[in-house]
């Protein structure tokens, strides 16, 4: 008898009412194989790029700048708790920034003092609905702006920005669905792995077995 992750998934697509061609690209061996599971190890990679703020405080003085920044979550995932098994693993790289300018073109660039930090996970946990609750922290270094567009700058002081921040974990059962191209959720060209974006920010969610495979 299917389980019940998998009769979920199938009333989810007859809902949608999808086509026969739809239908017949589901991965029905995919979705059975996942659906037969309950422990999951996900190895989630997110990639950041994007054209942040850099000073502590905008209201005294902004600037942007290119940064990219990474960071590698190994998990355990009950799927049928929609919880965590077990402490996760996580691995910080450290972000890297070009290109710091001003927020009108023809300004001074600003000029840091210190490393600017954009994403550092510090911790997570279970959240709501399924979700988890990731503990996020942006550092700030002193930051040399410059006054109303001249030669002269100030200073911005240094600061830390510490915030919760929610990540949906995707059932592995969707790696058998028909998923449209879309930046909510997408199955990678190898079939391996479900895709998510939003707000310059690639997550990519590898599931396996207890097995590693």
């Amino acid at each position: 008898m299917p389980s019940r992750r998998l009769m979920i998934a199938l009333g989810f697509l007859f809902a949608l009412q999808l086509t026969p061609a739809l239908a017949q690209q589901m991965d029905m061996e995919a979705m059975s194989r996942w659906g037969s599971v309950d422990v999951v190890r996900y190895h989630i990679v997110g990639e950041y790029q994007g054209q942040p703020n850099i000073t502590s405080n905008p209201g005294v003085g902004s600037g942007r700048a290119d940064v990219t920044d990474r960071v590698v979550i190994d998990l355990k995932w009950k799927l049928s708790e929609s919880k965590l098994v077990g402490t996760p693993n996580v691995d910080n790289a450290k972000s890297v920034l070009k290109n710091p300018r001003d927020m009108e073109p023809s300004c001074l660039p600003p000029v840091l003092k210190g490393e600017y930090e954009h994403y550092e996970l510090l911790g997570i946990k279970d959240g709501l609905g399924g979700a988890l609750e990731l503990q996020v922290q942006t550092t700030y270094p002193v930051v040399q702006v410059a006054q109303s567009c001249t030669a002269s700058r100030k200073p911005v002081p240094a600061g830390r920005n510490v915030r919760p921040e929610e990540l949906v974990v995707p059932s592995p059962v969707m790696l058998g669905m028909p998923l449209p191209d879309s930046d909510n959720l997408r199955i990678s060209p190898d079939k391996k792995s479900l895709i998510h974006k939003k707000a310059g920010w690639t997550w990519t969610f590898t599931p396996s077995t207890e097995s590693g495979k």
